[in-house]
């Protein structure tokens, strides 16, 4: 508006002092539109900080839940291998029961066999030996009942503890 008016009047004078006045405005100008694009990348530069600094608090405390959740899995696999470890001593157990049911069930049938070659004097005797016969045959399969249940639950663990391992393994890789 100063620039046309100091045309319109078209004197140096005027025109020094429209031109002055133009310049001063515009350095004016100038110098506050160089303020404000500055705060403006303060803000941006303090926004992005303050958004990099609230990622790094998020990613410590996800470091944090992720140590705490192995260690929880760690506690729980260390607690499975113990019960398996269990379990396989009651498997040798059982096995170390079945092979004495089996020696007496041995005995047994050996004594059956001499009573039997006496059969005519000891008829008694042989009923007697027909019972514990059957006894140790009973041993025997509640025995095998119970190394067969024992082996059963160790193969569900073992399947429970490689399905954790598994589901972890995924965890860890998503």
């Amino acid at each position: 508006m100063v620039a046309l008016v100091g045309i319109v009047v078209g004197t140096v004078p005027v025109l020094v002092g429209t031109t002055v006045y133009a310049v001063v405005v515009g350095v004016a100008s100038a110098r506050l539109l160089s303020d404000e694009i500055a705060q403006v990348r303060r803000d941006w530069a303090r926004d992005r900080a303050q958004l990099a600094d609230s990622n790094r608090t998020a990613a410590v405390a996800r470091s944090r839940e992720h140590i705490a959740f192995a260690e929880q899995m760690g506690q729980r696999v260390s607690l499975r291998d113990a019960q398996i470890a269990t379990l396989r001593d009651a498997i040798v157990t059982a096995e170390i029961e079945l092979a004495q049911a089996r020696e007496r069930v041995y005995a047994e049938r050996a004594r059956s066999a001499a009573l039997e070659a006496d059969a005519d004097s000891a008829q008694s005797d042989l009923e007697s030996a027909r019972v514990d016969l059957l006894r140790a045959n009973d041993a025997l399969a509640a025995s095998e009942s119970a190394e067969l249940q024992v082996r059963a639950e160790l193969l569900a663990w073992e399947e429970a503890a490689t399905e954790e391992a598994r589901r972890q393994h995924d965890r860890k890789l998503a």
